[in-house]
């Protein structure tokens, strides 16, 4: 544990300055097409692409480190692994060439919104992305085998090319073509992936994808343990694609407008909610496979721990969104009117954040134990649960559905996850967890009163927003004080 906290600083460091990064493209962008047609064929050719493939990257982390962990001779562990990364890399290439085929042909259905220039545009960009993402199978695998070793630092550092090289491109450019910047966005990926595998090999070689598969037991059963990940990952990510497309008939701007909202979201969830969670995962596998109850007490403490960061961040949020937006965003032809809307659209998705983190836990924890059906199962229904309140609650909430809708789910999806590892003899401190997000709740509203009981405000966006944070930093460190002082005066009883 001594190792993710001396990590972690380092790791919300490079994150942050990957999310500036993504902020900056974002910004750029923002001013120069605002909420365009042009840029919404863009925003949703990454949707159809990047957020698909996370779905193949997600699930090889997830299945990888628990076999780095197993008992299996050395020798026969890399030949199967390698055998999985070519069997995955094929079902990649298949699965691109099917999505390509089917957006080619049904352009005018899945793209009416757009013009045919514009449809051309989004399928020429889709093709570009497409084929960049083959190169994130080895990538994702140099994390797994980085993070089980207890090298966090590392893979972070390498995020910062996809990031930094779009940037770069857009900020050296008076006039930016789209096109120019989604193939520097695909060599982007190239690069990390070269890079990380060099380094990756010095620490453990052999794990490179293998002209002879071997089908025996073990490549079997990982694949077999795979197909509900990518079930799983592929229904929430499809949640994602309908919701920008289901954005997109509600008005021009409209999934540029989601899109924005995402990011400012998406900074809360990369920053400390994934690189959290990713950080614990090995160490939650080994005392699982060690000690379940042991497991499941200690996964208890570290809900509460994430969601303690989460929801103080949450509150801070509610407090400085709409300065942070509108200096973000509001310049160009991006207005403030679409600045309110991203403000609004992001705190609904906020209120589900900790509900995202009890049910990411608990899938982990299922990953742990090699059972991968029980969140298949799981994510299906809540898709379900999704579609129908989405095309439902649209005709009573309107433009807002497509936030509504996935933080609902995101709540009805943790309720049911945690019912069925309870039916399952998988009982964690549940009540510690509830109680946990009561009190970090009354101490982000406190947080809240006092940052306005102040009520220090300016003309300058910067300054509002900097003194803002330095209230809200000093308030969470007399509560870590106290906290502290609380656990050594009981230590010494």
């Amino acid at each position: 544990m001594k190792k993710i906290t001396f990590s972690f600083p380092a790791i919300i460091i490079i994150s942050m300055g990957i999310q500036v990064f993504g902020l900056i493209r974002s910004l750029v962008l923002a001013k120069n097409f605002g909420a365009d047609s042009t840029l919404d064929a863009f925003y949703l050719a990454n949707v159809f692409t990047i957020s698909i493939f996370s779905i193949i990257s997600s699930s090889i982390t997830t299945i990888i480190i628990p076999e780095l962990n197993s008992d299996r001779d050395h020798k026969e562990e890399k030949n199967y692994i390698a055998s999985y990364l070519t069997v995955i890399t094929l079902i990649s290439i298949t699965i691109s060439i099917v999505i390509f085929i089917i957006l080619l042909l049904g352009r005018n259905s899945i793209t009416s919104q757009f013009n045919s220039k514009v449809q051309g545009l989004f399928i020429l960009i889709t093709l570009v992305l497409l084929i960049s993402q083959q190169f994130r199978i080895q990538t994702s695998f140099s994390v797994a085998v980085f993070q089980n070793e207890g090298h966090y630092i590392i893979p972070r550092i390498m995020d910062l090319i996809p990031a930094a090289l779009p940037v770069i491109y857009l900020l050296s450019v008076h006039n930016s073509n789209i096109i120019i910047l989604a193939l520097i966005t695909a060599v982007s990926y190239v690069v990390e992936t070269i890079i990380l595998n060099s380094l990756q090999n010095r620490i453990n070689s052999g794990y490179s994808p293998t002209l002879k598969v071997v089908f025996d037991d073990n490549l079997k059963g990982m694949l077999g343990r795979t197909v509900p990940i990518f079930l799983s990952s592929a229904i929430f990510q499809l949640q994602i694609v309908i919701s920008n497309y289901f954005a997109g008939t509600f008005g021009k701007g409209y999934i540029t407008l989601l899109s924005n909202t995402n990011q400012i979201m998406g900074m809360i969830q990369s920053l400390f909610i994934l690189n959290l969670i990713n950080m614990i995962y090995p160490r939650l596998v080994r005392e699982i496979k060690n000690n379940l109850k042991t497991g499941l007490l200690k996964m208890a403490d570290y809900i509460n721990l994430t969601n303690f960061i989460v929801i103080i961040l949450v509150w801070g949020y509610i407090v400085l969104g709409h300065d942070l937006i509108q200096l973000i965003f509001v310049r160009g032809k991006f207005t403030l009117s679409n600045a309110d809307i991203v403000y609004n659209f992001s705190l609904i998705l906020g209120i589900s954040l900790p509900f995202t983190v009890i049910r990411d836990y608990f899938y982990r924890l299922y990953y742990s134990i090699g059972d991968t059906r029980k969140p298949m199962v799981n994510s299906i229904q809540t898709v379900m649960f999704n579609l129908i309140f989405l095309f439902m609650g649209s005709f009573i909430f309107h433009s807002y559905i497509i936030v509504i809708a996935p933080a609902v789910g995101s709540v009805w999806s943790c309720i049911n996850i945690i019912f069925k590892a309870r039916n399952d003899k998988m009982k964690t401190d549940i009540w510690k967890i509830v109680n946990g997000y009561i009190i970090f709740n009354i101490l982000g509203f406190i947080m809240y009163l006092f940052i306005n009981k102040i009520d220090f405000s300016s003309n300058n966006l910067i300054l509002n927003i900097t003194f803002n944070i330095m209230i809200g930093a000093i308030y969470v460190l007399c509560i870590l004080g106290i906290y502290a002082l609380i656990v050594m005066k009981v230590k010494r009883k």
